[in-house]
C-alpha cells in the first residue's frame, strides 16, 4: 500500500465516523446508514454523492465497489475531548485563585499552601493576582508598585484647597498633557481661565 499522511487519511474518510465498531455516514448534520465494514461505508458515501443524496437515485445507482478488495488505510484515531494525555496542568497551581475570608471580610490570593495579601474588593485582589502572574509570581513587585487610593465618600471641607488635575481643557475639551499649562489646540492659559470664571 502507498504511505500517505494523516491530512490525506482524514480526506480519504471524509463524511465518515466512528461510533464504537460502526461506521457511520454523515454529511450536513444528518446520519445517512450504519455499517459494520468500513468497506461498505465508504461505498455508500460515494453512490451518496453520486445520486446527490437523493434516495430514489440510488436504489437505481449500479457503480461497483472498488473498496472491497482494497487494502485500506487505518481509519484516523478521534482525539479525546478535554486534557490531552500526560498534560496534568493544574490551573489552581499555576495561576492561584482569589478567595473571601469571613472574619476578616476581605479577598485574598492563594497559590498552593501560600497566602498572599489581604483586599477589601475582589477587582483589587485581581489586579495583583494579575500583577504577580505577569511577574512570575515574584512577591517583590508588590513592594514596588505602589498604587494610588482614591477614597469615595470622603467629606469636603469648603475652607480647605485641594489639588485639582485637570485632563481636559474647560474650553475647548481637548486633551491635557499632565501639568500643562497651556491648552496646545486653543492656546488659553489655563490656570487664568479657571480664576477669571
Amino acid at each position: 500500500m502507498i504511505s500517505i499522511n494523516s491530512q490525506e487519511i482524514r480526506y480519504f474518510y471524509r463524511n465518515i465516523v466512528k461510533t464504537g465498531n460502526v461506521y457511520r455516514v454523515k454529511h450536513n448534520n444528518k446520519d445517512y446508514g450504519e455499517f459494520r465494514k468500513l468497506s461498505d461505508a465508504l461505498y455508500e458515501r460515494d453512490a451518496l454523492f453520486f445520486c446527490n443524496f437523493d434516495y430514489d437515485l440510488l436504489v437505481e445507482c449500479d457503480l461497483e465497489n472498488k473498496y472491497e478488495h482494497m487494502d485500506l488505510p487505518p481509519f484516523p484515531e478521534k482525539r479525546p475531548k478535554g486534557r490531552i494525555k500526560g498534560m496534568k496542568v493544574n490551573k489552581k497551581e499555576r495561576e492561584g485563585e482569589i478567595l473571601f475570608d469571613h472574619k476578616l471580610r476581605k479577598f485574598y490570593i492563594q497559590k498552593g499552601e501560600e497566602i498572599i495579601g489581604f483586599y477589601d474588593t475582589m477587582t483589587e485582589a485581581f489586579y495583583y493576582k494579575k500583577l504577580l502572574m505577569d511577574n512570575n509570581w515574584d512577591k517583590g513587585v508588590l513592594k514596588t508598585h505602589i498604587t494610588e487610593r482614591i477614597e469615595v465618600n470622603i467629606k469636603i471641607d469648603p475652607n480647605k484647597e485641594y489639588k485639582v488635575q485637570l485632563n481636559y481643557c474647560p474650553k475647548c475639551r481637548n486633551r491635557l498633557d499632565i501639568n500643562a499649562i497651556e491648552c496646545p489646540s486653543c492656546g488659553i492659559n489655563i490656570k487664568k481661565y479657571l480664576s477669571n470664571n
